[in-house]
């Protein structure tokens, strides 16, 4: 068998009539060597190539799709090189100096306790005479106009009532300076100089035993003035029915009428009296301001 090499034909060759009368004549060529063959007998051998070699010399010349295709380079443009000279830039860097700190670090854990206090403000009570007081006794006295820590008055519980004479014997003909308050809201700064007097005990001493009292959680007792008194008698002792438990019987007050004297409350008839502080023992209850 034969090894045929196919190449593709060729896109374009000559003109369509120059192609068409070469094929016209190598048919007609063959046509001829035929009949001469058949006429002329040997003369046919000769006759036919030519008639043949005719034709393919009309055929236009077509470039053989089997050789290689030649390229057809442009021209080179040669450009001479051109040889840029740019400056050099020349940077001075300024040698660093690099310094390296090493800081050692402690670290301090705190543990923070935070304490929460929650404050409850409780509204004011508004007593009424004849109440319960903070201090276990008896509100006997009533005044909203009067300074806060002044407004209401309270009597202790019967449970603390004694007697007690006015003076020790040593000061019952001395005078106590400041102690001469009647009125309402006295009692306290008669008390207080009373104490300072020298000698005086809570033994011997109606108004020291009150100033050292510690009843209901309160320590602020003292001696009553002779109004404050009047007001215990009044609204507490004749009340309907009676309060506070007192005697018909005298109680001393913190009011000095003079050096030997000083004043008392009769809660038997409600009279007033200014006694010898030699006179003996009475009753004595302490009260306290809020």
């Amino acid at each position: 068998m034969f090894a045929l090499d196919v190449c593709d034909l060729p896109e374009t060759g000559g003109s369509t009539f120059v192609l068409i009368a070469g094929v016209f004549l190598l048919v007609a060529g063959v046509i001829v060597a035929r009949w001469v063959r058949q006429s002329a007998g040997r003369l046919s051998v000769v006759v036919a190539p030519l008639v043949l070699l005719g034709g393919f010399v009309l055929v236009p010349q077509v470039t053989d799709p089997c050789a290689p295709a030649t390229t057809t380079v442009p021209p080179v443009t040669t450009v001479a090189a051109t040889n840029s000279t740019v400056p050099s830039a020349t940077t001075t860097v300024a040698p660093t100096t690099t310094t390296t700190t090493t800081t050692t670090t402690t670290t301090t854990t705190t543990t923070t306790t935070t304490t929460t206090t929650t404050t409850t403000t409780l509204a004011p009570v508004d007593y009424s005479v004849g109440d319960l007081g903070p201090g276990g006794g008896i509100i006997f006295y009533k005044d909203l106009t009067r300074a806060v820590g002044s407004q209401y008055f309270e009597v202790a519980p019967i449970n603390v009532e004694v007697q007690r004479s006015w003076a020790p014997v040593a000061n019952r003909s001395s005078p106590v300076t400041g102690a001469d308050g009647t009125a309402i809201g006295t009692g306290k700064q008669n008390t207080a100089d009373i104490v300072l007097q020298s000698g005086n005990t809570a033994l011997t001493s109606a108004a020291v035993y009150c100033s050292e009292l510690v009843s209901g959680g309160y320590s602020d007792w003292f001696l009553p003035s002779n109004d404050e008194l009047y007001q215990m008698y009044t609204n507490l002792h004749i009340a309907s029915p009676p309060l506070g438990g007192f005697s018909t019987d005298f109680y001393w007050g913190s009011s000095e009428f003079d050096a030997s004297l000083a004043g008392t409350q009769d809660f038997n008839f409600g009279v007033q009296y200014g006694d010898f502080k030699k006179g003996g023992t009475y009753y004595v209850r302490p009260v306290r301001a809020f």
